[in-house]
Order: structure tokens, then C-alpha cells, then sequence
């Protein structure tokens, strides 16, 4: 004989509809919404570039160390503990800052000018050697547009980039360049555009860098001090 307040089960009758309520309750209750990933601040999608990871921008290098084995010639004064004295994170221009290193940790292996041989002779070095034989990330050294993205001769794989008010940089001797990336393409300064190598006439694995002013090439490591 059931018990006054019970079902045929012998469940309470208030238990049942309490729990009846919280089910319709879950039941109505809308869903949870997605979880989304966010990146870290300061990272930018490189889509297939670097296996669909995210390269962080690049911060601007705080010195510049002369790399092992590397001639003092046209660097600069260097100090006891082989950095470069002069060297300052950005280059003033006309277009706003650039980094002066769009590097990810890179040494100094040879500086802007005449490279001279033991025989007197030689050629003009048209910019700076930025070495680092674990390679790593190759950064816009600022704001502007691709104005070349391929392979470029002696060069080997070559980026070109227009900063606006006649300031470009060149960027040689890649091992990847972002292939999402074109000409007439923009880039956000610090960037990843590509990864350092030792394509086109190279011995080592380094980025060959180039800061041209109105047509006219630069020393990176001396102009806009």
C-alpha cells in the first residue's frame, strides 16, 4: 500500500517533481560557448609559413655581438667583450623607425664597405652579414609594402621591401620566404617574413641586409643613429 505522498516506486511525489524540474532545467539550459584560442600579444598568423605555427614579432635586439672568427672590419668600434659599440636597436628614416637587427638573435659577421682581399683587391659590400648557423625567423624591419619575393641571382632567395618616402630594405640569402607573400603584399614591422640560409652566393647560413635611401645604399649599422 503506497504511503500518501509516494509513487509506486515508494520515490517522495515532492522528490520526483524536483528532480523532473532540474532536468527539464539542464535540458533548457543553453550550451556552453566554444572555446576560442587566442594567441599571444604580439603574434601574427604566418598561415602554412613555419608548419601553421605563430611567429612572435620581433622586439627590437638591445646589442649586437661581433660573431666568432669575424674580422673587425667595417663594423665599427668594437668593445672588449666584442660587442658593437655604436649599435643602437633602430634606424631613423624618413619612413619612422626600422630595426636595425631583424633578426632572431643573430651576430655580426661582416659590415657595410669595401671587403678586401690578401691580394689588395676586393669589392663593395653593399650592406651588413647578420649570421646565426641555427638560422631562425627574418622580420620586416618595419611597416610597407613587398616590391619583390623570390629568387634574385647572387642574391639567392631575396625579399624586397618599400617603407614609404624612399626607404626600402633588402633582405638576401633566405631559406624561406612566407608564401603568402607577394608582391604589392603588406608587412607589419617586426613581421616574419621568411627564415634565414645560405641560398644564391653564400657560405654560411646568414641574412645579407640592406637599407637603401633614395636609391642609395646605407650603412645599417651607422645611418639614422
Amino acid at each position: 500500500m503506497l504511503a500518501a505522498g509516494e509513487d509506486r516506486r515508494g520515490t517522495p511525489m515532492k522528490t520526483r517533481t524536483c528532480l523532473a524540474v532540474l532536468a527539464l532545467a539542464a535540458a533548457c539550459a543553453p550550451l556552453p560557448p566554444p572555446r576560442v584560442y587566442m594567441p599571444p600579444a604580439g603574434a601574427v598568423p604566418s598561415g602554412p609559413f613555419g608548419g601553421g605555427q605563430l611567429a612572435p614579432r620581433a622586439t627590437a635586439m638591445g646589442g649586437l655581438r661581433l660573431c666568432d672568427g669575424a674580422s673587425a672590419a667595417n663594423v665599427g668600434p668594437v668593445s672588449w667583450d666584442r660587442m658593437a659599440v655604436a649599435f643602437t636597436p633602430h634606424i631613423q628614416t624618413a619612413a619612422g623607425a626600422l630595426l636595425r637587427n631583424p633578426t632572431s638573435g643573430a651576430c655580426l659577421s661582416s659590415g657595410f664597405g669595401p671587403r678586401r682581399t690578401a691580394s689588395g683587391g676586393g669589392r663593395e659590400h653593399l650592406g651588413v652579414d647578420l649570421a646565426n648557423a641555427g638560422g631562425g625567423y627574418i622580420r620586416a624591419a618595419g611597416p610597407g609594402r613587398v616590391t619583390a619575393a623570390g629568387w634574385r641571382g647572387t642574391y639567392g632567395l631575396f625579399v624586397e621591401i618599400d617603407h614609404g618616402r624612399g626607404v626600402r630594405t633588402r633582405y638576401g640569402h633566405l631559406n624561406e620566404i612566407d608564401p603568402t607573400l607577394g608582391v604589392g603584399s603588406r608587412v607589419a614591422g617586426g613581421a616574419a617574413i621568411g627564415r634565414m640560409g645560405a641560398t644564391g652566393n653564400a657560405t654560411g647560413v646568414h641574412l645579407h641586409y640592406e637599407v637603401l635611401i633614395r636609391g642609395r645604399h646605407v650603412d645599417p649599422l651607422s645611418y639614422g643613429s
